[in-house]
């Protein structure tokens, strides 16, 4: 009876999980089984990085800090189908978040110090970005533009915001770059760490907006 056989099987098996499922590998390596890590996932229309996908970043970060001969690439996904809408939200509670800003500087505070846009906060600064916009408003008999309930200006204001491929390129390439660099933050070197070619899927696609994190030896 021979081993060596068996022996050689199993070292071409773990060669070829290596290959084909590495965050496996190394979910394992970190005494969990979650093979999750390969993706980052994001809220629609948005790039910022959810206290879940920090933990997990800090999960792939540990693993490659022992592992130095990996290098990652991380490519950014987005759809505009998909996340139209989720994108159009994003836009306007960023001009929201602009306009509190604008206040605070006046104010005499600095811009950086403002925290997000609250509920309470929502209806007056939505008042304040309806008023700025440069879009049709219905008006009275006077021709003044009509006081509109905060559900009323919303829907004119998402209405009124453009979303093309090319925003949803620049989406996925934000993405990217975010989770590049929380990765760098994590006393990554730059030197192991790539940005992939932005991906563009359709609205029947994987679903969940993300980033795909892809291994490789050096």
């Amino acid at each position: 009876f021979s081993l060596g056989g068996i022996i050689f099987k199993v070292i071409m098996n773990l060669i070829a999980k290596a290959i084909t499922a590495p965050f496996a590998l190394l979910a394992s390596a970190l005494g969990g089984a979650d093979e999750e890590l390969g993706t980052v996932s994001f809220a629609p229309g948005s790039a910022a990085l959810s206290a879940e996908a920090r933990a997990n970043l800090d999960k792939v970060a540990q693993a490659m800090k022992a592992r130095t001969s990996l290098t990652m690439t991380v490519a950014g996904t987005a759809s505009l189908e998909a996340e139209r809408e989720g994108y159009k939200r994003e836009q306007l509670s960023a001009l929201m978040l602009a306009e509190k800003r604008r206040a605070a500087v006046v104010a005499g505070r600095p811009a950086e110090t403002v925290t997000p846009v609250t509920e309470a906060e929502r209806p007056e600064l939505l008042k304040v970005v309806y008023r700025r916009a440069r879009i049709p408003k219905p008006r009275n008999v006077l021709g003044l533009a009509k006081d509109l309930p905060p559900a009323e200006m919303e829907t004119l204001l998402l209405a009124s915001i453009p979303v093309t491929q090319e925003h949803m390129r620049e989406l996925a390439q934000t993405r990217g770059v975010a989770v590049k660099d929380y990765l760098s933050s994590r006393e990554l070197p730059q030197e192991r760490l790539f940005l992939g070619a932005s991906k563009m899927e359709a609205a029947e696609g994987k679903g969940v907006p993300h980033a795909e994190l892809s291994l490789a030896m050096k």
